[in-house]
């Protein structure tokens, strides 16, 4: 797409000229929060940054209610420009990105943070946390590092961080936290990316996996930024989260044949460095309708019985359809055969042409591994909850030495159909 930008946002930006740093927002309706993450934006930029001339950007997907209007009437410290733009292109949290990254590359800006609009919990302090790594100790990408209800986030907890992990061999506690620091040079080879030209998950839900791995697998310098508490308009498990679920694990997997070389060689993982100062706070709970996920594992067999068989190892099929026949006061999903079970799917999706059913089939699997997952941490604290989630991550990394094999075998009956 050649013309990012609509004609007035293009003047917009060259009446502005240059800036050094830019805060994107990516919008959808989001009247109810946006005024109080502008604030927190506005003050930490000119608390922290007086000296640099900055931009914030709401890029907005199309807002039903009046997020652009109340972006627009938020007051900030003088000297900070605003810029607000309905992006262009296929509807999502990519294509929001898409623009900001058009704008950065525009005006030569050296740093760009992304804060969602929907966070609760945003203080001035998190626009140093992100930026600081950046402008003061050459980091290239900042990713979030927050305290967050243990039922919360449970895609990342149970499938993202784990895997990336495995992969990759850094251990980053958010990779699609949302809240990101990025030099302008990152932003640059971002925004050239063929993929822009087409249909992906990317330019939807897939943009904040895609941004960490590539950012690891391009060998940019990373951090993470503590950032206290996450409290934004979060979702029980439960609930519909199938387009979410498909575009940000369909990118995930799709990135490990793109990067296929690099994650081989990777052994063990390692920490990567937390900036700024943790401290445990009180949060939300989110409550888990904990027999009505169990119920759709155990129903949905019915539907993806016959895919679990292809995809599945004969003897992770044979263990999965034996939890579907537990009670839910017996029901447990073993962590291990979780990892076992990814790793299949991973091989599947990479190797297969069906790839928006096999995602698909792998969200009940994805339902039950949660289900096990809230009766685990069920009378422990959030700080124990993470040490069963860094203990599955654990799990992944030492089990990798099955996913080569899987993989190994998948690439040599794929070069017996080809000959």
């Amino acid at each position: 797409m050649k013309n990012v930008l609509y004609d007035e946002v293009s003047l917009k930006v060259k009446e502005i000229d240059r800036a050094d740093i830019i805060v994107g927002i990516p919008s959808y309706n989001n009247e109810e929060t946006i005024e109080n993450v502008v604030r927190a934006i506005g003050k930490g930029l000119s608390t922290y940054y007086p000296n640099l001339k900055a931009v914030i950007v709401d890029s907005d997907g199309g807002s039903k209610d009046k997020t652009r209007e109340v972006f627009l009437k938020t007051p900030v410290p003088d000297g900070i420009e605003k810029i607000v733009t309905q992006y262009k292109g296929i509807p999502g949290k990519g294509s929001a990105f898409r623009t900001i990254f058009e704008i950065v590359e525009r005006l030569g800006v050296k740093m760009c943070l992304t804060l969602d609009a929907d966070s609760r919990s945003i203080t001035p302090e998190w626009v140093r946390a992100l930026g600081d790594p950046i402008y003061l100790h050459s980091y290239g990408f900042v990713t979030p590092y927050y305290l967050r209800d243990k039922h919360d986030a449970t895609i990342t907890n149970s499938l993202v961080y784990p895997l990336t992990q495995a992969l990759y061999g850094l251990r980053i506690r958010q990779p699609i936290g949302g809240d990101f620091g990025l030099t302008g040079g990152l932003v640059m080879a971002l925004n050239h990316q063929r993929l822009w030209n087409y249909e992906t998950d990317v330019t939807r839900f897939g943009i904040d996996i895609w941004l960490t791995t590539t950012a690891i697998a391009e060998g940019f310098r990373i951090c993470q930024a503590s950032l206290g508490a996450k409290v934004h308009d979060a979702k029980d498990p439960g609930s519909d989260l199938s387009p979410m679920f498909k575009q940000v694990m369909g990118t995930l997997f799709s990135l490990m044949r793109k990067y296929e070389m690099k994650w081989k060689l990777v052994k063990t993982s390692k920490e990567v460095k937390i900036m700024g100062k943790f401290h445990f706070v009180e949060l939300e709970e989110i409550k888990v309708a904990l027999p009505e996920l169990i119920e759709k594992f155990k129903q949905e067999k019915f539907q993806y019985r016959k895919l679990w068989k292809n995809i599945l190892s004969d003897k992770n099929y044979r263990d999965v359809i034996q939890l579907t026949n537990l009670d839910v006061e017996d029901f447990h999903f073993p962590a291990d055969l979780w990892a076992r079970i990814v790793y299949d799917y991973a091989v599947g999706y990479c190797f297969d042409g069906e790839k928006e059913e096999i995602l698909m089939s792998l969200i009940p699997l994805y339902y039950g591994r949660t289900a096990a997952f809230v009766i685990e941490s069920h009378a422990v604290s959030e700080e124990l909850a993470d040490a069963v989630v860094e203990g599955v991550a654990g799990i992944f990394e030492r089990m990798k030495p099955y996913l080569i094999k899987r993989w190994k075998k998948a690439e040599r009956e794929l070069s017996k159909k080809e000959f």
